[in-house]
């Protein structure tokens, strides 16, 4: 009663604050992020490690095993799981709810510094705070256009150099799934007759190219005031340096690589070819971060894609495609949703004059399902929900109840 009394002595005090309850109302309308559904994601990090040319069981012996003894101590970690396969390995940690995501990522990345060592040719691990298992939410294909005759497969390298940073510098993006194509590698050809009639075997040929192509440190020489540090390059530069590499050698000759092998540059092996429209591809999935406006990075994404068509692309006679993405899902159902809200609320609005027969209580409840719909948007900005089907659904919901009360 208190607050009935007092709304009915100070009607302007009353339509100030309903005033600035609309004004608020439609700021936090423009900033809600939009998603077809809530996002109730955990908190999920995934740490990925590349050997190439690793069996799954050496892998996990000697990276995944290792990584899990520093990682389990974590707090607020209540789930890890790993998985090998040939040249890679992942351990995806979650989180409970709540779990600061940088935090977490701070102490992971601490703990992978506590890991011993790794074999030789371990590449540094790739933390990802989307998680190992987040669905992208727009598909790109990259092709080639006509008149240009190279396998799509072979621009992977590209892709990964030249492209991949245009993507993760939008707003909103967190990781790139990438699918399709090969990467550029040097392919030494070994003959076996010539390894026989030298008496070596084929892990005679490994190692030696291991070995010579390692940056070994010398630790440091002081020079008056001045700390100099020391190491020796052996990386290959070439396919002369790899030629020239020295198998075995009995004081009178040597026998180099290009004696029993022939080298030159290639491309690996594609294990997933990925092919859109009949058209050969490679596939970038854009993954991205928790509560996101996943309109505006769509509008995002084709923005850069169109700005590559036009700029860099266009020299490579190379286009992007966008193939999949959620915008028109998304659009409809909210605006269907809307359309529900605008009709319930004139149905609910006519039924009240109906039984009522009164124009000012008809007008005073009226007046009150947009005020109430209007404030529930700062409600939601404020506890960090999204505008997605769910929160529409209940706002409808709420307006037949706000009816049955008057």
């Amino acid at each position: 009663m208190d607050i009935i009394r007092f709304s009915i002595k100070n009607p302007v005090t009353v339509i100030v604050g309903v005033l600035i309850l609309l004004m608020f109302g439609l700021i936090s309308l423009r900033k809600l992020p939009i998603q077809l559904a809530p996002s109730v994601e955990e908190p999920v990090i995934a740490v990925e490690t590349t050997w190439p040319g690793a069996t799954p069981y050496e892998i996990e012996r000697d990276i995944i095993e290792e990584q899990e003894k520093v990682l389990k101590g974590i707090p607020g970690l209540y789930e890890m799981e790993s998985s090998s396969l040939n040249g890679i390995g992942t351990v995806t940690l979650r989180f409970k709810i709540g779990t600061d995501i940088d935090n977490a990522l701070l102490r992971v990345s601490n703990k992978l510094d506590e890991v011993p060592s790794y074999p030789e040719n371990v590449d540094k691990p790739i933390l990802n705070a989307a998680g190992a298992e987040s669905p992208p939410v727009v598909w790109v294909m990259l092709k080639t256009a006509e008149g240009n005759d190279r396998p799509v497969s072979t621009y992977l390298t590209y892709l990964e150099e030249e492209l991949r940073q245009y993507f993760e510098r939008i707003d909103g993006v967190a990781d790139l799934f990438i699918r399709g194509g090969a990467e550029t590698e040097m392919q030494v050809s070994v003959e076996p007759e010539s390894l026989a009639s030298y008496q070596l075997t084929i892990d005679d040929v490994i190692t030696a190219l291991q070995r010579g192509n390692a940056n070994i440190s010398a630790g440091n020489l002081p020079v008056g005031r001045h700390d100099n540090r020391i190491r020796s390059v052996a990386e290959y530069r070439d396919v002369n340096e790899i030629l020239n590499v020295v198998l075995k050698s009995d004081g009178e000759r040597e026998v180099k690589v290009g004696d029993v092998a022939s080298a030159d540059f290639g491309y690996e092996k594609m294990d997933t070819p990925v092919i859109s429209r009949y058209d050969p591809g490679i596939a970038i999935g854009v993954r991205m971060e928790p509560y996101t406006n996943i309109l505006d990075l769509t509008d995002r994404v084709e923005q850069v894609v169109e700005e590559l068509n036009d700029g860099v692309l266009k020299e490579k006679q190379l286009w992007l495609q966008i193939v999949s993405e959620r915008r028109p899902y998304i659009r409809g159902a909210i605006n269907l949703l809307k359309q529900n809200i605008l009709i319930g609320g004139s149905l609910a609005i006519i039924i009240l004059l109906i039984f009522l027969r009164s124009i000012a209580p008809t007008i005073v409840a009226g007046t009150a399902i947009p005020i109430s719909i209007i404030g529930t948007f700062v409600a939601l900005l404020a506890m960090g929900s999204t505008l997605n089907v769910v929160s529409l659904a209940g706002i409808a919901f709420a307006v037949g109840m706000l009816v049955d009360n008057a």
